[in-house]
């Protein structure tokens, strides 16, 4: 992660390359003095980041021609309709990804997932552009965009592009976003209330954009914001119900597989967000290790997924969701089972709706410890009721995805459709209400807050503080025993 970090102050990666080299046969002359050793092999992870790093970006920094050309491209998310333009994330023959500002009119408000379009633009690298701690040019960089452009009415039209030109993956990854729009179009069909779609499509299917923007607001000023981005608790709904359905046959190799390729479908169909990429390989671990009755959850487990995820994409370090999504896992990981301990074993065990609700209670509380100092750096931000709106939102989204799998089981019963459908849509409403309700409350949020990268640093070292002095007070084996 420091290699990712600094790989921005290198010219070329090549260099980071050459220093990897050295790094690894200098670490194999050392093995006589393991502590040197052990420098040398950090020293290589952090010049593999500074190469890596360093190599993504080049790839992005490319210089486009000064006049219009032509290109040829595909639409490879759902376009989005703003006052002016209607954006689309667009792929060129050539698999360099664009932002594509299409003014709008009759003919381009009818550009959909998956049409191939051939426009003629001067495309553009990337401008910077800051607001807050938001940075656009890197936000970007992170989800790999290699340029832009502005496309005048008239100077595109409807084409017919290969999709052989783009790798396979890529083709994978838009047949399951055209089946995510072809079910985003039934909901709609099966009845959902206008004032549930949004928070439905976003829950289940990953897609946010319909989201009411007030409704939005409200979800992050409780601090509940975390349900609508997919993750762990979407896809340990999903994980429980195939094991539920394989029953005893669990423990087999052929349901584990079964059970991973299943998590990694749902996976794709919802847009592969990093939350998302993170949560499919912990359950994927999580099912092999089941397989040798190995520990299932663990730093190491975490650390693994998010050295291969920065293999994958270095970038990704920057990205808001991949730095919350791994401090709310490492913080439950490590924080949770010192608060959860504090209540005696036994106790929790003869009362089985006091350890549901402390388990509850406790893993909010961890989540909350990890996340906050990022929170309130990016957003400015601290909900103060966010233990409310967990206990209300955590059970109602359950129900939300439970209702929406039973949607999809019984949507060739016109009936029953419309009988889940409604309770759907009335769950939903109901739990909107609630936040709303709660986002009433006195002191619901701290806004305004400022803090400079220092700071954040400094707390998470305050936290780190904190958490060895409670771990050296209350062992694990005294809070257990």
């Amino acid at each position: 992660m420091v290699g990712i970090a600094t790989s921005s102050y290198l010219s070329n990666w090549i260099w980071g390359l050459a220093l990897l080299a050295a790094g690894v046969i200098l670490t194999a002359l050392l093995y006589r003095w393991p502590r040197w050793q052990t420098a040398g092999i950090w020293f290589c992870f952090f010049a593999l980041g500074l190469t890596l790093g360093a190599r993504r970006q080049q790839q992005l920094e490319i210089t486009w021609p000064e006049e219009a050309i032509e290109q040829e491209v595909v639409v490879v998310e759902e376009p989005q309709l703003k006052e002016r333009w209607v954006v689309a994330d667009v792929l060129t023959t050539n698999r360099q990804k664009l932002k594509l500002r299409i003014r709008r009119d009759e003919d381009s408000e009818r550009i959909a997932l998956g049409d191939g379009l051939r426009v003629w633009a001067y495309i553009n690298k990337v401008h910077e552009w800051q607001n807050g701690r938001f940075d656009y040019r890197r936000y970007m960089q992170c989800h790999a965009f290699s340029g832009e452009a502005f496309v005048s009415q008239g100077h595109w039209q409807w084409a017919a592009v290969s999709l052989k030109k783009l790798s396979a993956f890529e083709r994978l990854r838009l047949r399951f976003l055209l089946w995510r729009h072809a079910l985003l179009e039934h909901y709609r069909q099966w009845g959902i209330s206008d004032d549930a779609y949004g928070i439905v499509a976003a829950m289940t299917l990953g897609d946010k954009s319909h989201i009411d923007k007030d409704i939005r607001a409200v979800y992050q000023q409780v601090g509940a914001s975390h349900v609508l981005a997919l993750s762990g608790l979407h896809l340990m709904i999903i994980y429980g119900v195939i094991m539920l359905l394989v029953g005893w046959r669990r423990i087999s190799t052929v349901a584990q597989i079964a059970t991973v390729l299943a998590i990694w479908a749902f996976a794709f169909l919802t847009g592969l967000s990093p939350s998302m990429v993170r949560s499919a390989s912990m359950i994927t671990l999580y099912a092999l290790l089941s397989l040798g009755y190995r520990e299932k959850m663990s730093v190491n487990t975490l650390a693994f997924i998010a050295i291969i995820m920065l293999l994958v994409n270095p970038l990704a370090l920057y990205d808001i969701g991949f730095q919350l999504s791994f401090s709310a896992v490492l913080a439950i990981v490590l924080v949770n089972p010192l608060l959860y301990g504090q209540i005696p074993l036994h106790v929790l065990q003869r009362h089985q709706w006091l350890n549901k609700l402390w388990g509850l209670t406790t893993v909010s509380l961890s989540a909350q410890i990890g996340t906050a100092p990022l929170v309130a750096y990016y957003f400015g931000y601290f909900a103060t009721w966010f233990l409310l709106s967990n206990y209300i939102v955590i059970p109602l989204a359950t129900a939300v995805l439970y209702l929406a799998i039973t949607l999809l089981a019984v949507c060739w019963w016109p009936w029953a459709v419309s009988c889940v459908a409604t309770t759907l849509s009335a769950v939903t409403t109901f739990m909107n209400r609630l936040l709303q309700w709660v986002a009433t409350l006195p002191y619901c949020s701290i806004d305004g807050i400022s803090l400079s990268l220092l700071q954040v640093f400094l707390l998470y070292i305050m936290i780190v503080s904190v958490y060895v002095a409670i771990s050296l007070r209350f062992p694990a084996t005294h809070r257990n025993g």
